[in-house]
This record gives structure tokens, sequence and C-alpha cells, in this order.
């Protein structure tokens, strides 16, 4: 049943991102980034929102729990002594450490070889979507990076990126398709769902073709697997329960956000605010979310 509704919610994702598509064509900047920006504060904060829940399934153990928290909380410090340290390195931790959890979300039920290939072809996956987004949207891309660091990308270094992780991606699908690892007709849907990320990310603003697919394609999915995965079952009484436990660090998260944009003057981007945010969660949620998978 659950398979199930992941297939028909694949479908719902499509319908959705083409009316986004729409929906940005019709209206102008301010509103396709409000509207992102609201889609990001809301599920894709709330779909991190649960670590602690899902670090707890099955821990009676308090001092294991503890253990798990403590190491959660120390990611999230080194993680803000990093950014104050260094902001690039901050970013590109962020981009590799995303690359590799959104590769790993959708890929990770799909394709199971071993741990180094897993690790090379879902962070290619991520390497190759973050490139694409970053080479339709420079000038963007330089602005926050701008309002971060005193350096930003540079259109070579982009490309290049677009190259070694595409490349891979193309060799490492033609082996397991010959391996018959994966059938040929799921490839050309991860090739069709590629198309379409691009024509999201090429006709939408950076901060909406980011929301796209960071909400649609990857937060929703994601909370799906976590109400299975803690509750055993995916159903509108366990959605709710799920939803419930998550507020309160919801709201804590949305505190922060606000704290961040009041007492950080010199950050005047609101996009560059939600990085600094994610990138906080990121790290720790990757972590949590491969231990929930392993």
């Amino acid at each position: 049943m659950n398979r199930l509704i992941k297939a028909n919610y694949q479908n719902t994702a499509i319908f959705f991102t083409f009316f986004l598509l729409w929906f940005s064509i019709q209206f102008g900047r301010l509103v396709e980034d409000s509207v992102a920006f609201v889609l990001i504060i809301s599920l894709g904060i709330l779909h991190g929102a649960n670590d602690l829940l899902i670090l707890s399934k099955g821990k009676k153990d308090k001092k294991v729990f503890l253990k798990h928290l403590t190491i959660y909380l120390l990611i999230i410090f080194f993680c803000v002594i990093i950014f104050l340290l260094s902001p690039i390195v901050a970013i590109m931790l962020f981009i590799l450490l995303s690359s590799y959890h959104f590769g790993e979300e959708h890929l990770g039920e799909k394709i199971v070889v071993n741990k180094l290939f897993n690790l090379i072809f879902y962070m290619s996956y991520g390497v190759f979507l973050f490139s694409m987004l970053f080479y339709e949207s420079m000038s963007d891309v330089d602005e926050i990076m701008r309002e971060l660091t005193t350096v930003t990308f540079l259109k070579s270094q982009i490309e290049m990126a677009l190259i070694i992780s595409s490349s891979f991606l193309v060799l490492a699908s033609l082996y397991l398709v010959i391996k018959k690892n994966i059938n040929l007709s799921m490839l050309l849907k991860e090739i069709f769902y590629f198309g379409l990320f691009f024509l999201v990310f090429k006709t939408c603003s950076l901060i909406l073709g980011f929301a796209i697919y960071f909400i649609l394609w990857h937060s929703i999915p994601s909370i799906i697997n976590q109400v299975e995965f803690v509750y055993g079952d995916l159903t509108k009484e366990n959605i709710i329960s799920y939803v419930k436990k998550a507020i309160i660090y919801w709201i804590i998260s949305i505190l922060g956000l606000l704290a961040i944009y009041q007492f950080i003057p010199q950050m005047n981007l609101f996009s560059t605010i939600i990085f600094v945010v994610l990138f906080a969660v990121t790290a720790p949620h990757t972590w949590v979310m491969h231990r929930m998978k392993g």
C-alpha cells in the first residue's frame, strides 16, 4: 500500500511542478520568491524537525539516546563555528552534504551497490542538480555569495562540476543497466526528471527553483519515509501525530531564523538567512537520515 502511495505521489509531484512552472511565468519575481520562502519555512524546515524522534526510535536505553543527542548538538555547534570562521568552507560543506542527502533520499531505495559506489553516485546526483541550478541563476548565486563571503563561484567552476558529475552519472548508470541493478524504464524516468528539473531551474528564480525541488521532490518524500519508519504505516492519523511532534522544533527553528534576521544586520537578503538556517540543520539531519536508512 505504501509503495503504491509513493508511486502516486510522484505523479502528484510532477503535476505541481508544472503548476509552479506556470505560476512562475504568470507572476513576478517578488511573488515567486515569497511563495518559495513560505514553502521552505513550512514544509522544508518541518521535514527535519523530527530528527530527535527518529533518533529515539527503538532506543529504550536513555544513555544511547543521550549519546546520539550529544552528537546531534555537537554537529550543529561545529557547523556554526565553521560558518563563523569561514563562510566559503561552510557553503562548500552545505552543497556537498545536501548533494549526498538529496541523492540518498531520491535513490536510496532504488540503487544499492556498495558503500563507496553509493556515496559517489548519490553525491554526483546532488552535485549535478546544484550545478544546473547555479548555472541557470548565476547572478542570484553571485549576490548571495558576495553577502556571505568575498568570493563567488566562477562560471567555469560550475561548468566543470556539471561535466564531472554528469559524466559519472552516465557511466555509472550504464554500468547499473548492464549489471541489471536497474532497468531501462527506471533510467529513462530519471532522465525525464532531470529534464524537468532543468526546465524548472531555467524558468524560475533561484529561490523558487530550489524550493520546487527541495519541497516536492525531497522534503515531502522524506516526510513520507519518516512517518513510515517511526509509526510503521502511512496513515492520516500517523501523519497528524508526526506533525504535532514536530511543531515545537519547527517553532524553535523559526525563532532562530528571526533572531538571525534581527541580530545580524549585515545579512540583508532573506535568502542568505535561509541558507544559514538550512546549513545549521542539514548536517545533523543528513546524519540522522543516514542512520535511519541504515
